[in-house]
């Protein structure tokens, strides 16, 4: 065999490997979009909603201060999307347990309703430099994670105090309160300032009860003041407030409620409240929270703000009077009045 016979032997060879290679090409079909193999795909992370506990050292039905605070608590739920737990009528004696607990379970926020939380929350705090605690109605404590925030009260009982001292017939008012904290004593000697401000003249009797809870005992005082010739009186004593204005309506004088309106209580008896809108003041320190703009220092929030004010006055008060209160509102505002912050009890 010569060699253009084995030439053209090996052209053949090749050129049939070349259709079988072509003709599996051609059989094998393309990939359809099914058969496609599938990409992996990482779920975002699901983010972990904002926890929020609250210690309430009273009742959280208790149609006032502790209320108002639950008020907020629930606000936070809704409009902030936190996860919320609370402990209510908290004794004195398990306040610091109950704060570790929380922070212990992961809380990333703890609330002590009261300036008397103010200790606790410095002595538990910087074991938990990763939570944040703020202390309300108390506006002097302070640390890297606390923050003691507080409506300025004293002002809404200054305007109070006026409402007293126009419209007591005897020139004696009284005001009954739940303990001397100097929050309470502040409002307190605001209320006797406010009177004396329209009232030279008029005799201001304020009691401390050491009690929050007892309904009897406060009822009891407020009767001692009715029978020393007292015609207005004032109470800062949650809970127990409310016996202060059965006796106030049994007596037929004047009372004056704090923390909601409390005129449902006593329809033709309470003439006004001091509104402590404590629901207002947790939401909007809370939403700092989660704007990241928290910080660990004192906050005051004033006439202003809306935090604090009065109630309305259901046609109880003469115009007059509703419109001399309005414009010391507004001077209060405006700077031309200053209420101090008084924390000794007047003798």
């Amino acid at each position: 065999m010569n060699r253009r016979s084995l030439y053209l032997i090996g052209a053949a060879l090749l050129m049939l490997v070349a259709l079988i290679v072509a003709g599996c090409q051609a059989a094998t079909p393309a990939p359809t979009e099914e058969a496609a193999p599938e990409e992996a795909t990482e779920e975002a992370p699901t983010e972990e909603p904002l926890r929020v506990a609250a210690v309430f050292p009273g009742s959280i039905s208790d149609q006032g201060f502790n209320q108002a605070g639950y008020q907020g608590l629930l606000m936070i739920e809704e409009q902030l999307g936190a996860e919320i737990a609370y402990s209510e009528n908290t004794p004195v004696a398990e306040f610091v347990q109950v704060y570790r607990q929380f922070a212990d379970d992961g809380y990333d926020v703890i609330i002590g309703h009261g300036f008397e939380f103010g200790d606790v929350a410095l002595e538990v705090a910087p074991d938990y430099p990763d939570t944040i605690f703020i202390v309300d109605s108390n506006p002097v404590v302070s640390a890297p994670n606390v923050a003691g925030i507080t409506g300025q009260t004293w002002q809404a009982t200054y305007l109070l105090g006026v409402l007293a001292g126009r419209m007591t017939e005897t020139n004696k008012i009284g005001g009954i309160a739940g303990f001397d904290f100097p929050i309470i004593v502040a409002q307190m000697e605001a209320y006797r300032l406010g009177a004396q401000s329209v009232n030279p003249d008029v005799e201001v009797t304020n009691v401390y009860i050491g009690t929050f809870e007892d309904v009897a005992q406060a009822k009891e005082a407020a009767f001692a003041q009715f029978d020393a010739g007292v015609d207005v009186i004032f109470h800062i004593a949650d809970a127990a407030g409310v016996g202060v204005i059965q006796a106030a309506e049994e007596r037929g004088v004047w009372a004056i409620g704090w923390g909601l309106d409390q005129n449902s209580i006593a329809p033709n008896t309470v003439l006004s409240s001091l509104l402590f809108s404590g629901d207002l003041l947790l939401l909007q320190d809370v939403q700092r929270v989660v704007d990241g703009t928290w910080t660990g220092e004192v906050r005051l929030y004033g006439l202003e703000t809306g935090v604090v004010g009065i109630a309305p006055f259901y046609g109880l008060v003469p115009d007059e009077v509703a419109q001399e209160i309005e414009q010391v509102k507004q001077d209060i505002i405006d700077g031309k009045i200053e209420v101090p912050y008084i924390t000794e009890p007047t003798e």
